[in-house]
């Protein structure tokens, strides 16, 4: 029976483990947001969907009474062109128009993976700050109990010490409240992204040494072809540049139509009854000058944001490489300080050597704590900005897609 029992419980602890979302697949959600899937679908309808100028505009039938004699009556058939040149244009007009939906579809999967990153950012620094928070909770509870063995002793002068301690203990106990209504929002973030209650794993994050590589692959990979945001501008000028075209060759269209006629029963026998004809537009330069110029206008719009985006990415790009680089220089120096107050106020340390005043080693513990805390901040700050980096240079949801917080850059399966 006992094995049974034994057994059942492992099933039930496997059963749990297995039931988790991992980094993978919360990331791969990414890609079946519903906004992404809503832009998916007008591509669809690009790729579908023959966008292609035909050579016939349009075909006219016209008919005419000649002295009101029903026998007499007259039939035209006309056809309206496009040129050549118009064709072309169009084509470059559709290939505009696919890569601005494609630039727009990049954009929406960059928005909902730093969603998701930002999710697994929040869950395993607030996880690890709920866990230096209640070991921070255990010391001034410890020091409590100190201040008020002291007090029950008539040793007034500990009384300031109890009563600080206890405000201390008060406004920890709000932050940790604080931090498990953000674990809780995590998990309610994971159910929406995925679909399910599985409970979210981090995994193993990438160290802050690893992403010194990463970093300087991000900054020397080329912007112009892989920011979703250049690429939307870049498509977006282009479009209004062979809209531009369009307009120009429209009015380098001068066949204006064919046209095939009969004539039916005339009482003159020398006049045709099939005819063959044509119109032509005379170039007229004022006709269209006003559209050309709005159009060319709106052209030099596009090609000016274009640049303004490109410029201030490539800024960006600077500004935050500098950034990381300031956090990572305070985070070593803060580390560095950790490292050395634990090395010669170490609490077994000092308690080997012969110090048994318990205020004195709890004090020491309060301090290693807060020295955490403050390290764990700084640390997301880092990933953050490392996140931000990548985001800002294109590489986070360049292809093939991966998790950029793993340590082996695992791939994103979708």
């Amino acid at each position: 029976m006992k094995h049974l029992f034994n057994t059942f419980f492992a099933l039930l602890f496997c059963s749990a483990i297995l039931a988790q979302t991992t980094p993978g697949q919360l990331l791969a959600s990414a890609w079946a947001d519903p906004a992404v899937q809503l832009q998916r679908a007008q591509q669809a309808y690009l790729e579908d969907t023959d966008f292609g100028m035909p050579l016939l505009r349009k075909m006219e039938i016209r008919t005419a009474t000649r002295d009101l004699d029903p026998k007499q009556q007259s039939y035209s058939l006309r056809f309206g062109t496009n040129g050549f040149g118009m064709m072309r244009t169009q084509s470059a007009i559709y290939g505009s128009m696919k890569e601005l939906t494609e630039a727009e579809r990049q954009m929406l999967v960059q928005e909902a993976l730093l969603d998701r990153y930002e999710l697994l950012l929040d869950l395993h620094f607030t996880k690890k700050t709920i866990r230096l928070l209640e070991q921070q909770r255990q010391v001034l509870l410890d020091k409590k109990a100190v201040f008020g063995q002291q007090l029950a002793l008539g040793l007034e002068e500990g009384l300031d010490d109890f009563f600080r301690t206890e405000d201390d203990l008060m406004q920890l106990e709000r932050k940790l409240f604080e931090k498990k209504s953000d674990e809780a929002r995590c998990r309610l973030r994971t159910k929406i992204f995925t679909g399910n209650e599985d409970t979210l794993s981090v995994g193993q994050f990438v160290t802050t040494d690893e992403i010194l590589l990463f970093i300087g692959l991000a900054t020397s990979t080329g912007t112009a072809t892989t920011l979703p945001t250049i690429r939307r501008r870049a498509a977006q000028a282009e479009l209004a540049l062979q809209e531009e075209k369009m307009s120009i060759m429209e009015g380098r269209n001068l066949l204006n139509f064919l046209q095939i006629r009969y004539t039916g029963r005339t009482n003159d026998p020398f006049e045709d009854r099939i005819a063959i004809g044509a119109g032509f537009d005379l170039p007229w330069p004022n006709s269209s000058k006003l559209k050309q110029q709005e159009l060319h206008l709106r052209t030099l719009n596009a090609q000016a944001r274009a640049e303004a985006e490109r410029q201030a990415v490539e800024q960006s790009i600077l500004l935050k490489s500098n950034q990381w680089e300031q956090l990572m220089e305070r985070f070593d120096f803060l580390e560095k300080q950790a490292e050395t107050f634990r090395q010669a106020y170490d609490p077994q340390r000092l308690l080997a050597s012969g110090l048994e005043n318990p205020e004195t080693l709890l004090r020491v513990q309060e301090s290693l704590v807060r020295l955490d805390l403050e390290m764990a901040t700084l640390e997301k700050d880092i990933y953050v900005s490392y996140l931000s980096l990548l985001n800002e240079t294109g590489l986070l949801t360049a292809e093939p897609a991966r998790n950029y917080l793993s340590a082996g850059l695992e791939l994103i399966s979708r």
